[in-house]
């Protein structure tokens, strides 16, 4: 039997009872096919457009002659002298001017309060006061450590005149021993030893003396027993009294000879190891000292330059702390200085060494120009220059330059994206003190650099550049043929064309607009050579 599949005998019902699903589906698809067609109709149609478009312009160009177009403005090409000028923007400065810097050093402190730019100020008044709570901290702090090493100088002091009272102390002490081993040492050979070899000599010159009166008695008392006036017996006391004599006599004999052979020496010898020991004592307990009060004056010479240190230190935080107020040192209108192109403000940081404000002198001025880096190398001190200040446009002024930065302005760079100025600086002559004109009115500057002469001029209008070249449409007859040129200097309004035109020749000064539209008819990419030429 054929398996059963459940649900598969609805799905076919459901199939058979659903015909509107299939007709859907063919639906869709058609509506998407319309859909494709249509934009590919309208793609080709706006393509054929564009192209008759371009086509029609392009007819309509290039039958564009004098009789039915106006005349087009041109330009002889000569050969003149005219003046090479460079020009730049700057702001007026003050020629001489008392500028104050911040003198905190370490970390950078906040501006809390600030007196109005443009305010006159005699010398002495505050114009700044930065934060001092942060000095103020390192200020108590700094009091703390003076205190300890002032401390520490006269602990150091008082323990110099102990170890040099203990050295005094010792030195005497062992010169004192000393002294007493070289007394006992002579006290042994001049005086004890004399004395025992004396009492040995004197005790055996008594025992001579008894050992003789011991023979005598025994030979008086021999006579007296041979007469029978004594017994054997006392006889044989008397024997034994000699006896007794030689012994002591023996006895004292040795006694000096061991004085006098051995105990002598050896107590000579002892006394004078003694002594000799004492006066080694005596070195070491000098070196001691030496070195126990060398260290001592070490440790006072270190605590002491350690508190001088410590003390200038506090005297650096306090004169930080006067720094904190900025004042000014004579009489003047404040300005205050610019930080990468912003003046200082309330609540900003400020940095040692930074410039703060200035205080001009009024009566004279100068321009901070700056210069353009493809034309800084034109400029030399002593080249004169026109300066127009834009508040005062009706009132001329001139000067030179006196000074050119080596460096270019980092601030500038960063500010204008890029652009590498150089920072110049023009005096003015005659400056008119009492036209009103205030340090940082913006300038415009126009520096005479030199003449372009003997050579081909034309104007900048006449010349359209295309992919790094440089090309001008050049009359013949009734056509304009697109010639390529090279160029040397230029002014503001002319251009020296050093080859690709000569003297006399005419030129249009639509060049660009013919060059935009020769590439708008003919599709450039703006990548290729020189374009043909058009009328």
């Amino acid at each position: 039997m054929p398996e059963h599949r459940p649900g598969g005998h609805d799905r076919r019902q459901r199939a058979s009872r659903d015909p509107i699903r299939p007709a859907a589906a063919w639906a869709l698809r058609w509506r998407s096919g319309i859909i494709k067609g249509v934009v590919a109709i309208l793609v080709a149609t706006l393509g054929i457009a564009l192209f008759l478009f371009r086509h029609r312009v392009a007819e309509s160009f290039a039958s564009w002659t004098a009789a039915d177009a106006p005349t087009p403005l041109t330009a002889v090409a000569r050969v003149t002298s005219i003046p090479y000028r460079v020009l730049a923007g700057g702001e007026l400065l003050s020629a001489r001017a008392v500028e104050v810097v911040c003198e905190v050093e370490g970390t950078a402190l906040k501006v809390v309060e600030m007196i109005p730019e443009g305010t006159q100020v005699r010398a002495g008044d505050v114009v700044i006061q930065l934060d001092p709570s942060e000095i103020n901290d390192r200020h108590a702090q700094q009091r703390i450590t003076v205190t300890q090493v002032n401390a520490a100088a006269k602990a150091a002091a008082e323990e110099l005149k102990i170890q040099r009272n203990l050295a005094a102390s010792a030195i005497a002490e062992a010169q004192l021993t000393v002294t007493l081993a070289e007394l006992d040492r002579r006290k042994y050979l001049e005086g004890e030893y004399q004395v025992e070899l004396n009492d040995l000599r004197g005790s055996i010159a008594l025992a001579e003396t008894d050992l003789q009166d011991a023979h005598d008695m025994v030979d008086h008392y021999e006579k007296l027993v041979r007469k029978g006036f004594r017994t054997p017996e006392q006889l044989e006391a008397k024997v034994q009294a000699v006896e007794r004599a030689r012994y002591a006599l023996s006895r004292d004999q040795e006694k000096l000879q061991v004085l006098e052979r051995f105990t002598k020496e050896r107590q000579q010898v002892e006394l004078t190891a003694k002594a000799e020991e004492t006066i080694r004592e005596l070195e070491r307990v000098r070196s001691s000292a030496s070195a126990a009060i060398s260290k001592a004056e070490t440790d006072l010479e270190v605590a002491i330059a350690t508190a001088e240190l410590e003390r200038e230190q506090l005297q650096r935080i306090e004169e930080q702390l006067k720094f904190c107020e900025l004042r000014a040192p004579v009489d003047g209108t404040v300005i205050y200085a610019k930080d990468k192109n912003k003046k200082i403000e309330l609540g900003e940081a400020v940095r040692f060494k930074q410039l703060m404000f200035s205080l001009p002198e009024l009566s004279e001025m100068k321009v901070m120009a700056f210069v353009h880096e493809s034309e800084i190398q034109q400029v030399q001190t002593g080249m004169p220059a026109k300066i127009r200040v834009d508040a005062f446009p009706d009132l001329p002024l001139a000067g030179e330059v006196v000074d050119i930065a080596t460096y270019y302005d980092a601030t500038r760079h960063w500010l204008s994206g890029g652009v590498k100025e150089y920072a110049t600086t023009i005096s003015i002559d005659g400056f008119p003190a009492d036209a009103g004109i205030k340090p940082g009115m913006t300038a415009q500057v126009t520096i005479q650099v030199g003449q372009l002469s003997d050579g081909v001029i034309v104007p900048v209008a006449a010349v359209a550049q295309q992919s790094g070249r440089y090309y001008c449409f050049r009359q013949s007859d009734e056509r304009f043929d697109c010639v390529e040129v090279k160029l040397g200097k230029n002014t503001e309004n002319y251009v020296e064309v050093l080859t690709g035109l000569g003297r006399g020749d005419a030129v249009a000064l639509d060049s660009r607009s013919r060059l935009a539209a020769h590439r708008f008819t003919h599709g450039q990419d703006g990548e290729q050579s020189v374009p043909p030429a058009a009328h």
